[in-house]
């Protein structure tokens, strides 16, 4: 058995292969003049390959690279490919919103799977039902909320776990599970008169208590600097906010902080200043249920 990092493992293979005394082999990528992306695999692998890349910017380029790898080791007569998707790029297009629209999360699904995947492994995709709704080879999301919940622990003065709206209620419910306390989900309110939006925790009062504001991605920030600003005006003490993946599109992280935020953290799905939380031990123990 062999673990393949690819150009944006992130050290999650590295680190994988670690936690279960698996060699690594490293990809060698390149690009040519005309900006085709080149892979190689640079030695014989064993029956099972586990290959990493996370779906990261440059996203297309990334996915190129990750198709050709897994070609490549079939080539190599690898008899098993589990694949380990870190952050799953595309998985928000998950329906046709407008007519003629695609539904792209099923292309990266099915493409994989028709090249030859045994099995997938990703980290708190958009939508869950993607996997159930476009797969038929085994597949598993992990959410690294134990992660999460452990990087808060005993730092936090009476916390309160929040979600930014209610899609994100579970991820909130299972950190507070970890850190024995209680959460809740923000409602948007809209002033009919002044049209100023307001988000605010649908039961539970947040006066004099630090904020856990938990999500899956924070992309330009919007929600999350809202939610930030509406629970110090509500009498927060300090407002912490923590992701899966930390895309930080056009200055939100400047957003976020200027909002009142005290910390930001994510994990090391995608790479930012803000990845401190490593998801590798909880991608390690849902590998051993496909190995």
């Amino acid at each position: 058995m062999n673990v393949l990092a690819l150009s944006h493992s992130n050290g999650i293979a590295a680190r994988i292969s670690k936690y279960l005394d698996i060699p690594l082999i490293r990809a060698q990528r390149k690009k040519f003049p005309d900006g085709e992306i080149y892979v190689r695999i640079p030695q014989a692998l064993d029956d099972t390959t586990i290959i990493v890349q996370s779906l990261e910017y440059p996203q297309s380029e990334n996915f190129i690279e990750l198709l050709e790898c897994i070609e490549a080791a079939r080539g190599l007569n690898t008899q098993r490919i589990i694949t380990i998707i870190p952050y799953l790029a595309y998985a928000r297009q998950d329906k046709r919103f407008l007519e003629g629209e695609p539904i792209t999360v099923k292309i990266i699904l099915k493409t994989l799977e028709s090249l030859g995947v045994d099995a997938l492994i990703t980290v708190d995709i958009h939508q869950e039902r993607s996997l159930k709704e476009w797969l038929s080879i085994p597949a598993r999301n992990v959410l690294p909320y134990k992660e999460i919940a452990s990087y808060f622990k005993n730092k936090l003065e009476s916390p309160l776990v929040l979600a930014p709206d209610k899609g994100a209620l579970k991820r909130a419910k299972l950190v507070a599970e970890q850190l024995n306390t209680d959460f809740d989900y923000n409602e948007k309110k809209r002033d009919r008169i002044t049209g100023e939006v307001t988000v605010l925790p649908r039961k539970i009062n947040v006066e004099n208590r630090d904020i856990i504001i938990v999500d899956d991605i924070i992309s330009t920030g919007g929600t999350i600097t809202l939610a930030t600003k509406s629970a110090l005006e509500n009498g927060a003490n300090k407002v912490y906010v923590a992701c899966t993946h930390a895309l930080l599109i056009n200055g939100a992280l400047d957003r976020i902080f200027s909002a009142g935020a005290t910390e930001v953290v994510a994990t090391d799905t995608v790479k930012s200043p803000i990845s401190k939380i490593s998801v590798a031990p909880t991608l390690a123990n849902a590998l051993k249920e496909f190995i």
